[in-house]
This record gives C-alpha cells, structure tokens and sequence, in this order.
C-alpha cells in the first residue's frame, strides 16, 4: 500500500503553481500569465518513489493578512495543519517580493520547501541557491514549469520533507528594537490567552497589523479589556517616535528584509537598465489611455476578425453535417414518425446548431490564451483600471470583467478577491453585459444571415454596447451605494514571452471541453424539453401555433412586437435562452426546422434593424443559470439577484428598442 503525503502550493499570484501542479500531477486545471487565475484551492495527486503524493493548490496571496477571500482561504488552510509539506513557489525574477511571503510563513511557524520557478526567464543574473538556502536554512529547488525541469529533485525533497519534517532552526525575521518591543508587550499579553499560546509572536504581529479576523478573535477574549487599552497606547506611543502607523511600519520592515536577502543572493556583473527600460517604454505604451485603448480595441478587432476567417470552413462542413448528411440517414432508417421527428428536430437540430459554432469557439479560445499567456492581459487590465476610476469602479473590477469576455461563471467567482463589498456588488450586476464566447453563437446566425460583410464591426459593436452599458450602470449605482473605498489597486504586471504552444492548447482544450460537456449535457437535455413543447399536445403540428411552445411565445409576443419582432418562435428561444445562451440557436434550430436552413429562415421573419434589436437583447438581457447561481452563491441575497434580473430585462428591452427605431430612421 503506498504512503500518501499532502503538499499544499503556496505562493503570490502567477508564480506558476497551477502549471507545477499540472506538471507533477498531470492535471488539467486553468493556468494564465496574469494574477487571480486560481480563487479556490485545487488538488491532485501523483505517484512518485512507491509515494502517493496529493497536491494542493491554494490561491495565490501577497501576504498573510485576512482581507481577500483568497488570503482567508491560503491562511485558515495553513493553520488547520492538514499538510505534509508546503511548497513556497517563488517567481525566481522577482526574488524580492516573493520573499515577503516566505518570511510571513516563516513567522507563522510554516517551515517550507523553496521551489523558484521561472528560472528561464532570468536573462541578465543568476541566484546563488545554496546562499539562499543557507540563509533561510531551507530546502531548495529550481524548477521549470516550462522547460518541464527540476520536477524529480521537487518530490525527492517533498517526500524527504515530508517524512522528517525540517529539525533545523530556520531564519527568524527580526525587527528593529521599537517594533520588537511593542510585539514583545502584546505578546506578553496574550500568551494568557489559550487560544494564542501556540505561535504567540505571530499573533501578536498580526493584532499589530490590524488584522480583521485575529482582531475578531482577540474581541472574543477574556483578555479583551486590557489588550485593547495597551494595543493604543502601544499605536499611540509608536506613531509618537516612529513618525508613521506601527501597522504600516511592519509590513515596510518586512518587505526591506526580503529585500535586502534577495540582494544578498543575487549575482550580477550586469545593470539591465536597457532592458528594462525597453519594457517600461512598452508598458507605457500599452497601459496610457491615449494610445492603450485604441491598440486594445485593435487587437479585439483583429481577434475577431482572425476568428471567423479561421473557422468559416469548418462551420459550413458542420452545419452540412448535421443540416443534411445525418438528416437523410435517420429517414434511411424508417423509423416512426414520432422517433423521427425526435432525432432530427430535436437532438440534430437542438446540438448540431450548437455544435456547428465549435470551430469558432475554438479559434477564439486559441486566440485569448495566446494574449493571456504572452502577459498582454494583465497589461489590458492595468489599462482599464485607470479608466475604471472614472465609472465609480475600482482597479480591482477589472480582471473579473475582463474574465466575463470568456465565462460570466469564473468572472462572477474572481470577484471574491475584491475588499470593497460595494464594488463587488457593482461588477457582479455589470459582469453578464460582457458579452460571453456563448452568445456567439447567437451573434454569428444573425450575422450570417443579415451582416456578412460588416460582421467584425458588429461584433465589435456589441462587445462596445455591453461595456459601455456597464460603465454608465455601475455610475449610477456607485452614486446610491455607499463605499468604504478598498485602498490602492495592485496588479502584477508579468514578463513578456512567446506564448507557450503547450500552454495555449492545453487552455483551449479546457474551455473547449467544458463547451462540449454543455453541449452533451445542458443544451441536448434543453433540446429534448423544447422538442416535446413543440410536439405536443398530441396531434398539433409539430412547433405550430397551437402547441405549448407556441401558446407560450404568443403570450409574450406582444412585448417584443415594439422590438420589430413579430414571431413567437425568436421569444420561445429567449425563454430557453436562461439556461444557456447557445440553447437561443438550438432553440430555433429546432422551432425552425434545422441549422443549414436556419439563416435563410430568419431573412423572412427579421429585419436588418430588428435582426439587430434581438441580438442587443440577447447580449443584455438575464444571463444563464449557471451565472445567476453564482452570484447568489457570491451575494448571499435572493433579494440582490431579483433585482438584477430586473433591471437587466428592463435595459435590455430600453436599449433594444432604442436601437430598432434609432437604426429604421435610417430606412434600414
């Protein structure tokens, strides 16, 4: 029977601890060039040397300190002691600050195994290892998440680790004499205390700090009245001879000691002043406003441009497939009718319309994880938060919304990282006006059928529609919500590099997957639901007037008729549309007859003003199931969800009737 042993990853954002566990356990968990990528721990499990070793990737932090749900989750999954072994990743090109973290775990009592990544990437310097592990008396490792390097000398040292733990002593950081003192006194304090006594000096440090959750615990103690009165006049005293808050002073002493260690270990003949001032000069380039958001909007222009160029062919052999090639196998068969109309109305029709949007789906995810891991994401992020500022947003906003281009789920769950309560509110009800990869499915039959040779400036137009009704929406909120502010938005700005071919796919057969399991699954299922609304009662003309389909899309037509839609069958799609956006074109798939037909379908019952109406509506009006979950999982709130629901119905109606007109009174 093999051992089983648990190292639990920790280190800042995109240091590479979801590549190093995919590497080591053969996982196939999202990996990205830009922060925030992991929010909720992952695992999984390798064998190595007759060991069975589980690895747990916790989010990445920048500290200790209880204020994201990320930090929470990283700190409360170290305390449990539920590990084995902890792994420190470090970015080996950003020795400095990556070294703040490992003194914060060392002052916890986490004794870990340093692995630096990124080595690669080091250009101009080398890291004295053995100086390094001298210092901290800790193991060492480099590693290559990219080169696939180092990986075997990483377990050997894991089970090592984990089977004998490290008796050294290891470095201690230290303070100067003023703050030592002062978590010497709180120390002293709350050594009284049970619950403190183990790792008292850690305690002590983080009530200094000012930290929420220590703080919380400590107001739940016996020794609150006394520890309360010598924590301020201990701040008091500080402020008074040091001339700044002692909850300032011990993070700035900490991230000088890991500074100056990393200086110690660090070997260069070489002041990459070229180097870097190339980078600085691109970066400024690419993060001002003035030139920033025209290239931003040109590489989007040209994403999409790539996107249908590349997949055309492979839509239209799809849409053969499913629109002729297997309809006249299934009537070959002579199945009843009822059984045939089941097969090629409802499975063909329902998922090969879906499924005939494969091809572009794919070339789009390939396109955004080359801009993900060459570092330009990260840059478009710090662009935006500047801009941000302007919308009653923060920097902070700005990845979620970004992520919400892809998915509208893992953007809602990225907003966990946000301190401010009310931000988090505002970029949640914002989010599902990013126009998801999902409704391109819906943009691309309407494009198909009305806007062939505009079809990038649509695109474009649409993904412009729901980001600047965000903005003016989360405007008017932040004017009504109160906001306690959340400091200062940081955001890493990573190395660039040629993008990872291995990575790219590896990113695009994820998102591709979890497509296809939709498909599969939720949209196939949805197909079977409107299949027998549309054939029944019994004896109605299959998807006709009189079925319950058509009853329903009668009822609510008369909402739409000011939208220039005059068809029940586009508002049935709507409704299933909620459980996922691409069900609106297996939907009328399906309703329609099948996908080969389904454009030509459309010239006859849309207009060009009204074909625009309904996709605007699409790309604003509720999002799918899956993203209203989320967000009641996120804003714990019934009462929140309803209400964006609302308002999303309602500015979609608004801004889709704006458009119809606004476009007929162009006489198109």
């Amino acid at each position: 029977m093999k051992k089983e042993l648990i190292a639990a990853l920790v280190g800042n954002p995109n240091v590479g601890k979801t590549a190093i566990m995919n590497m080591l356990a053969g996982t196939k968990a999202k990996v990205g060039n830009w922060p925030g990528v992991t929010v909720e721990r992952k695992e999984g499990k390798y064998s190595f040397r007759g060991f069975e070793i589980k690895l747990i990737d916790l989010p990445g932090i920048y500290s200790l300190t209880s204020y994201t749900i990320e930090e929470r989750v990283t700190r409360n999954f170290l305390l449990s002691g539920k590990y084995d072994v902890v792994v420190n990743v470090i970015d080996a090109t950003l020795l400095g600050r990556n070294l703040y973290l490992t003194l914060e775990l060392l002052e916890m009592g986490v004794k870990p195994i340093l692995a630096l990544n990124k080595i690669d990437d080091i250009k101009r310097f080398s890291i004295n290892f053995e100086k390094l592990s001298a210092i901290f008396n800790l193991p060492v490792v480099s590693v290559s998440a990219y080169r696939n390097t180092g990986f075997s000398e990483l377990s050997e040292k894991i089970i090592e680790v984990g089977l004998n733990g490290i008796s050294k002593e290891v470095f201690r950081p230290t303070y100067s004499d003023l703050l030592e003192a002062a978590i010497l006194e709180v120390s002293m304090i709350i050594k009284e205390d049970e619950r403190f006594k183990k790792n008292t000096r850690w305690f002590a440090i983080k009530l200094l700090e000012g930290d929420p959750e220590i703080t919380e615990m400590a107001e739940n103690s016996r020794i609150y009245n006394s520890l309360s009165k010598s924590l301020q006049k201990i701040k008091k005293e500080f402020y008074e001879r040091a001339g700044e808050e002692i909850s300032s002073a011990i993070p700035k002493e900490r991230f000088l000691m890991a500074s100056r260690i990393a200086r110690t270990v660090i070997e260069t003949d070489y002041i990459a002043e070229e180097e870097e001032d190339f980078r600085d000069k691109v970066d400024r380039f690419i993060t001002t406003p003035i030139t920033g958001i025209p290239i931003f909007f040109a590489i989007m222009a040209a994403v999409f441009k790539l996107t249908f160029t590349f997949s055309t062919p492979f839509v239209e052999w799809i849409g053969h497939l499913f629109g002729e090639t297997l309809p006249a196998m299934v009537e070959a068969f002579s199945f009843p009718q009822t059984i045939e109309s089941l097969l090629n109305n409802g499975v063909l029709a329902g998922v090969g319309s879906v499924l005939s949007f494969l091809p572009i789906l794919f070339v789009l995810y390939i396109l955004l994880s080359i801009l993900e891991d060459t570092g330009y994401m990260a840059r478009a992020a710090a662009l935006w938060d500047n801009f941000m500022r302007h919308f009653g947003l923060s920097g902070s906003s700005v990845i979620p919304l970004i992520l919400g281009f892809g998915c509208n789920v893992p953007a809602i769950y990225a907003t966990r990282a946000m301190r401010s309560p009310v931000h988090k509110l505002i970029t949640m009800t914002i989010i599902p006006w990013m126009s998801c990869s999902a409704r391109l499915a819906v943009y691309s039959v309407f494009i198909a059928a009305f806007f062939r040779d505009e079809r990038t400036l649509i695109v474009l137009s649409l993904y412009t529609i729901g980001i600047i009704m965000g903005l003016i929406f989360a405007k008017a909120m932040s004017i009504f919500l109160i906001d306690e502010g959340e400091g200062e938005f940081f955001i890493e700005l990573p190395s660039y590099k040629f993008p990872s071919l291995k990575v790219v796919f590896n990113q695009t057969v994820i998102e591709v997957k979890d497509f296809l399991s939709k498909a599969g699954t939720i949209i196939l299922f949805a197909s079977l639901i409107i299949w027998v609304l549309a054939s029944f009662p019994a004896g109605v003309k299959y998807a006709g007037e009189h079925s319950v389909a058509g009853m329903a899309g009668k009822w609510l037509l008369p909402l739409f008729k000011p939208l220039g839609i005059n068809d029940w069958k586009p508002v049935v799609a709507l409704i299933f549309g909620a459980v996922a956006k691409e069900v609106v074109v297996g939907t009328m798939g399906t309703l329609y007859g099948n996908a080969e037909m389904l454009s030509a379908v459309l010239k006859t019952t849309f207009t060009p003003a009204s074909a625009f109406a309904y996709i605007v509506f699409v790309l604003l009006y509720i999002p799918c199931i899956a993203t209203i979950s989320a967000i009641y999982q996120e804003s714990g709130s019934k009462k929140w969800v309803g209400f964006i629901l609302t308002v999303e119905l309602v500015v979609a109606w608004i801004t889709a009737f704006v458009f119809y007109h606004g476009i007929r009174l162009f006489g198109v």
